[in-house]
C-alpha cells in the first residue's frame, strides 16, 4: 500500500478559515448530492473489486491494474486541479481547498515512479471509462466557476472513506488491510461539505443546487465504473440511475 489522494491535513484551513469537520448539516447540500446517488454508493460496495478487498482476496493483478490506470486520472486530475486554482482569490477558502488537493494529488503522482513504474498519463493505457471521467473532470475544472471543481472532487473524497466505513476492521493477514485504514476517514469531505454550504451563503447564485447534483451525481457513477473496470464487472450505465450526463458550456 502506499499514500492516497485523500484530503489531509488541513488542520490549517479549519482554523484559519474557521471551518468544521463535523457531518455537515442534514439539510446541507453535501447530504442532498450524498443522498440522490447513494445507489450509486450501495452498488459500488456490492463490486467484486471492492468485497475483494474487504476480504483480503482481490487478484493482486487487478489490485495492480486498477492503480495503474487511477495514474493516469491522477496525472491528469492535478493539470484539472491546478487549471481551477489559477481561477480563485489566493488565500481564500476555495482557493485553500483546491490547492490542498492538488498538493495531495502530486504527492500521490510522486509515488508512481518507483511503485508502478509509470510517470505520466501518455504511460498509461487506461480502460476508457478512466478516459472519461479525467476528461469529465477537467471540463468543469476548465469551463465551470471553480466551486464546480471541488463539488466534483467530493464523490471521490467521500465515497472512499464511505466505502472504508462499511467494511470490516481488517485483520493481520489482509494485505488490503491499509486500504481500509488509509480511506476510513470522511473528515476531509465534510470539511469541504461544511465550507459549500457557508461559500453558498457568501455567494448566492453562484452555485445552481440541481446542476449540481448533476455535477456530483455523474461523477459518483463515473468512480463505481471505474471499480467495475478494475475486474472486467459489467456495471449500470448512468441511465439506470435516472441521471444524464450534465452539459458543459464551453468556457
Amino acid at each position: 500500500m502506499r499514500g492516497n489522494r485523500r484530503l489531509s491535513d488541513i488542520s490549517d484551513i479549519i482554523e484559519k478559515h474557521q471551518l468544521s469537520t463535523a457531518p455537515p448539516p442534514a439539510d446541507s447540500l453535501f447530504w442532498k448530492m450524498w443522498n440522490g446517488v447513494q445507489d450509486v454508493a450501495t452498488d459500488t460496495l456490492a463490486l467484486p473489486y471492492l468485497q475483494g478487498i474487504n476480504a483480503g482476496t482481490l487478484d493482486p493483478n487487478q489490485y495492480g491494474g486498477y492503480n495503474v490506470a487511477d495514474a493516469y486520472y491522477c496525472f491528469e486530475g492535478a493539470d484539472a486541479y491546478q487549471t481551477a486554482v489559477s481561477k480563485t482569490t489566493p488565500n481564500t477558502p476555495l482557493n485553500a481547498f483546491l490547492s490542498k488537493k492538488l498538493a495531495g494529488y502530486q504527492r500521490y503522482n510522486a509515488t508512481f515512479p518507483d511503485t508502478w513504474h509509470v510517470s505520466s498519463a501518455a504511460s498509461v493505457t487506461p480502460p476508457q471509462v478512466t478516459k472519461d471521467y479525467a476528461e469529465y473532470e477537467g471540463n468543469v475544472a476548465a469551463q465551470l466557476d471553480p466551486i464546480y471543481c471541488l463539488i466534483v472532487m467530493i464523490p471521490c473524497e467521500y465515497l472512499w472513506a464511505w466505502l472504508a466505513g462499511q467494511m470490516n476492521p481488517p485483520q493481520p493477514t489482509n494485505v488490503y488491510g491499509e486500504w481500509i485504514t488509509e480511506n476510513n476517514d470522511p473528515s476531509g469531505a465534510y470539511a469541504m461539505g461544511n465550507f459549500l454550504d457557508s461559500y453558498m451563503t457568501q455567494n448566492p447564485g453562484v452555485v445552481d443546487p440541481p446542476y449540481a447534483q448533476l455535477i456530483y451525481g455523474f461523477a459518483q457513477i463515473y468512480e463505481y465504473q471505474n471499480f467495475a473496470a478494475a475486474t472486467g464487472t459489467q456495471p449500470n450505465d448512468a441511465a439506470h440511475y435516472g441521471i444524464g450526463k450534465p452539459a458543459i458550456p464551453p468556457s
